[in-house]
């Protein structure tokens, strides 16, 4: 009988051990998830506004938990109009296009450069590429190093779940670092980022104060 119960273990075991590194690999046992399939809106005055051209495939957030964290791929191309939505750097234009949303957010152009990439050499041929943000008052308030050990006080690794990505002959599941907004811009910026899901209609809205 303990026999069979030790081969009925075993068994269990070579198929769950897989089974849970697959599953690891889609990002089914991290707290963040991509908003691959969602709109991003800001909410001004009780009126949703599209915030393209932030992207959503470039956007997490805690799957649970409140509030939850908003972050963004460090990587990615955005994070500069997320600077301008905390600085109130944008004109509100209005629509009926989209039944779900009151309108569309642009950006204006009257401001300094928030995301600014430095080339840090090492030798003639080798460099890492820093990336800095800046505050309104130009002055730099975190560098990301894509070399560097993960800081986990701003960073994420986040995998997008059901994406992969081919590197030469194998595929692997997606996985990029992204900045804790949230954090970032309460801690440096002093702003309040705060996050709505709207599952039904598909819209994370942002409010930031």
């Amino acid at each position: 009988m303990r026999v069979r119960i030790f081969i009925f273990i075993l068994i269990i075991g070579i198929i769950c051990v897989p089974a849970y590194f697959i599953m690891s690999s889609f990002g089914l046992f991290q707290n963040e998830k991509v908003l691959v399939h969602y709109k991003l809106a800001l909410e001004v005055k009780g009126k949703k506004y599209d915030a393209w051209p932030l992207i959503s495939s470039y956007t997490a957030i805690d799957k649970k938990g409140d509030p939850r964290q908003l972050y963004y791929q460090a990587e990615g191309s955005g994070i500069e109009y997320l600077f301008q939505l905390a600085y109130g750097q944008y004109e509100l234009k209005p629509s009926k296009e989209n039944p779900f949303l009151d309108g569309g957010i642009h950006y204006t152009m009257d401001h300094p450069e928030y995301v600014r990439e430095e080339k840090q050499y090492e030798n003639a041929n080798d460099y890492t590429e820093l990336t800095h943000y800046y505050n309104q008052q130009e002055q730099v308030i975190y560098t990301y190093n894509p070399e560097a050990s993960l800081d986990k006080t701003y960073v994420r690794s986040i995998i997008t779940a059901g994406m992969t990505r081919t590197t030469g002959n194998s595929s692997r599941p997606v996985e990029d670092d992204y900045i804790n907004i949230s954090k970032l811009f309460k801690d440096k910026l002093g702003v309040n980022v705060k996050v709505d899901v709207d599952e039904d209609n598909k819209i994370v809205t942002l409010f930031m104060s």
